[in-house]
């Protein structure tokens, strides 16, 4: 005699069964492609997980690295003259809540900009409880965790919209993403959070989708603007205000940057924000720059050349993740020549853009089964 549990599996519609087997595909090719940005950066750099971290090792950082190096009381790896986003967030995690701001945050370079990204280095250093070494280890554990949980759920998104789930993999392949786990830095857990987010308000789950938009942008404060095209999307389609889903990530974003001032003051003579500036400035003052390498020209040109198509796109089949990703479309405009200047740093900004557009061009609305008629 049959189970009901045995009866749940036979009854189990086959498209279901391939579509979990499909996910299983997906997630345990992410992690594959994780492991192998982790074993790269340990065999480019001797073994030493600092090398995920990217310290630098130019004379303007040295005060820097060398405090990093006292923490930890060994040499550790470096590479280029400044080093990238990762050497910040660790000295953030040894104190994430700047209880100690002249300990490790004095020699943050922008201290405030730096600590408004407070998600990844609280977690990462666990409240500031995990020795140094450990948190080395638990910053490439924590973005290859996001980077797995962001691409089941571009997976699922995707399906949402008619695809395949193998095109999570938009989120796992996005050059941004790749970039940022190499360099250790806060963008993969906010896009993740934020994919999530999407997903969450795509099956109505309203009060999931609030904090997992909290989370989005206490990791990387730009997601604002993904998720106001997410609350216009909600506007369009219920003729509604979205005031919980918009106004308590928002909340939650000021109060940390509140809590923020009172504990951190900016260097003298420094810029905190640097990234922005007037329409169209720094993606025309770089033209220069891309034009001495043919390569470099042409991949960026590619990336400008999605952003009308997602534009098109989300019109004409409105829907959260491309209405998320067209703030980062307005955003592109005003970002300085510090960003466009390269391909690197500006895949990094503009994430959400080539997931959504790849999702987009991917998928199409499914159909509807036929209804049998009916005898009248």
């Amino acid at each position: 005699m049959a189970t009901p549990g045995t009866v749940g599996k036979q009854n189990a519609h086959p498209m279901s069964l391939a579509v979990q087997r499909s996910e299983r595909r997906v997630i345990a090719t992410t992690i594959a492609i994780g492991l192998l940005i982790i074993a790269a950066s340990l065999l480019r750099h001797d073994g030493d997980i600092a090398g995920l971290i990217k310290f630098g090792a130019g004379d303007t950082v040295a005060l820097r690295t060398a405090h990093v190096e006292d923490v930890l009381d060994r040499d550790v790896a470096t590479v280029g003259l400044l080093g990238h986003d990762g050497s910040m967030f660790f000295l953030q995690a040894l104190d994430p809540l700047y209880l100690s701001p002249d300990e490790h945050a004095a020699y943050l370079d922008r201290p405030r900009y730096r600590a408004q990204r407070m998600l990844f280095p609280l977690v990462a250093g666990v409240g500031g409880l995990l020795p140094p070494e450990a948190v080395l280890w638990s910053m490439g554990v924590i973005n290859l965790a996001a980077f797995v949980f962001g691409t089941l759920g571009a997976a699922r998104v995707a399906q949402r919209l008619g695809g395949s789930p193998w095109l999570g993999l938009s989120f796992a392949l996005n050059p941004g993403i790749i970039f940022e786990f190499d360099i250790s830095g806060a963008g993969i857990v906010a896009f993740a959070c934020a994919i999530w987010g999407t997903l969450a308000v795509m099956d109505g789950r309203t009060r999931a989708s609030v904090w997992w938009f909290v989370a989005a942008v206490l990791a990387r404060e730009v997601m604002l603007l993904y998720l106001a095209g997410v609350c216009c999307h909600r506007l369009f389609t219920t003729r509604r205000l979205p005031l919980a889903l918009g106004g308590i990530p928002l909340l939650s974003t000021l109060a940390w940057m509140i809590y923020v001032r009172f504990r951190l003051a900016s260097h003298d003579g420094v810029t905190e924000v640097q990234e922005f500036g007037p329409p169209f400035g720094g993606l025309l003052a770089s033209v220069d720059q891309w034009l001495t390498d043919p390569v470099e020209l042409a991949i960026i040109l590619c990336l400008i050349g999605l952003m009308p198509v997602l534009v098109v796109r989300a019109v004409q089949r409105p829907n959260p993740l491309a209405w998320g990703a067209l703030g980062f479309v307005v955003l592109a405009v005003f970002l300085t020549r510090q960003v466009w200047w390269n391909f690197f740093d500006i895949s990094r900004a503009i994430t959400p853009i080539m997931t959504a557009s790849t999702v987009m061009a991917l998928t199409a609305p499914r159909r509807r089964p036929d209804c049998a008629v009916s005898p009248s």
